[in-house]
């Protein structure tokens, strides 16, 4: 008996090892859940792999927040074990329940994480609005919401580049290279975002207007840029920032390039086009510089002296 008595007491003293193994795991799962979802907006190439990211390609438990889930659930599972544990032993103290509690609320903030992230992504579901509703403070991606569209394409020539009103291109016959201003679809999900805006707003957006009736261009992600042809027509290249050039119809044009039709390499067509444009089409007339041209520290001195209204500069006469 007296045994059993220190070791109740010795017990009371202590936490058990389950409760901070359980406390350090929930606190290494929720920082997980910020590296994934940073690691999900960032890293898939275009707006069709983001949900892919966050819960995965096919409905199995293939997504790492479907993972988070399943950790929350267990932890939920011991927890329960373990309370009823210290109910039946009268084994537990204050802070072993001050732990608990906090245990309780970790597994639960993983399993909310899934719930929020699985709703956004299955908007139409019937559980998706509850979900929304309770929290109610995730705003949309506000970069697929975007003003009435309009088609601003140039139509004319510039520098030396001639228009070709019959097929729309510009030409450049010294370079071999013709371009045409595109308009790209880098995202098409209106339904998959007016079901997401719904979801959030309910029938109206924040400025008033009916979700239902918003443009598709509204619901859309687009851009315009120049692609490079040559001057038998076969595709080239396009020019645009990584978020285009990532996006599946460039992917699917680059991935269509024939290298034994096209009269150069997509590398080739944008250097030429850089070196052209950047460097020698704004002003043909200019020589060839081979070195920056420097001005020396003497006009630079009178050039400061002058703005200031003196006849010499003095600034610097105290060094």
């Amino acid at each position: 008996m007296r045994k059993r008595a220190r070791q109740r007491r010795k017990t009371r003293q202590g936490l058990d090892p389950l409760s901070w193994s359980l406390f350090a795991a929930l606190v290494l799962s929720l920082f997980f859940v910020r590296i994934a979802g940073i690691w999900g907006f960032v890293t898939p190439r275009d707006c069709y792999e983001i949900d892919i990211n966050f819960i995965g390609p096919t409905p199995a438990f293939d997504g790492p927040f479907e993972w988070l889930l399943l950790v929350g659930l267990a932890a939920i599972g011991a927890l329960a074990a373990q309370a009823i544990n210290a109910l039946v032993t009268h084994t537990t103290t204050r802070t072993f329940w001050a732990l608990w509690t906090v245990n309780l609320i970790f597994a639960g903030l993983l399993i909310w994480a899934f719930a929020m992230v699985w709703a956004w992504f299955n908007p139409t579901a019937p559980a998706a609005r509850p979900i929304f509703q309770i929290t109610g403070t995730v705003q949309p991606f506000q970069h697929y919401v975007q003003p009435d569209f309009s088609d601003d394409r140039k139509t004319g020539p510039y520098f030396d580049w001639k228009w070709d009103e019959k097929h729309e291109f510009l030409v450049n016959e010294d370079i071999g290279l013709k371009e045409r201003a595109e308009l790209i679809t880098v995202c098409d999900r209106a339904n998959l975002k007016r079901a997401q805006l719904k979801l959030i707003y309910g029938e109206r957006h924040m400025d008033g207007t009916l979700i239902d009736d918003m443009d598709r261009e509204r619901l859309t992600k687009t851009e315009i840029v120049p692609v490079l042809y040559d001057l038998e027509g076969n595709y080239l290249v396009t020019l645009a920032d990584r978020n285009v050039l990532n996006a599946r119809p460039i992917r699917e044009r680059d991935a269509a390039y024939a290298p034994e039709k096209a009269a150069m390499s997509p590398e080739e067509a944008k250097a030429r086009w850089i070196h052209h444009n950047v460097w020698y089409g704004f002003d043909r007339s200019f020589p060839a510089r081979t070195e920056f041209p420097r001005i020396p520290k003497e006009d630079i001195d009178q050039i400061v002296a002058e703005s200031w209204g003196d006849d010499a500069p003095s600034w610097y006469e105290g060094e």
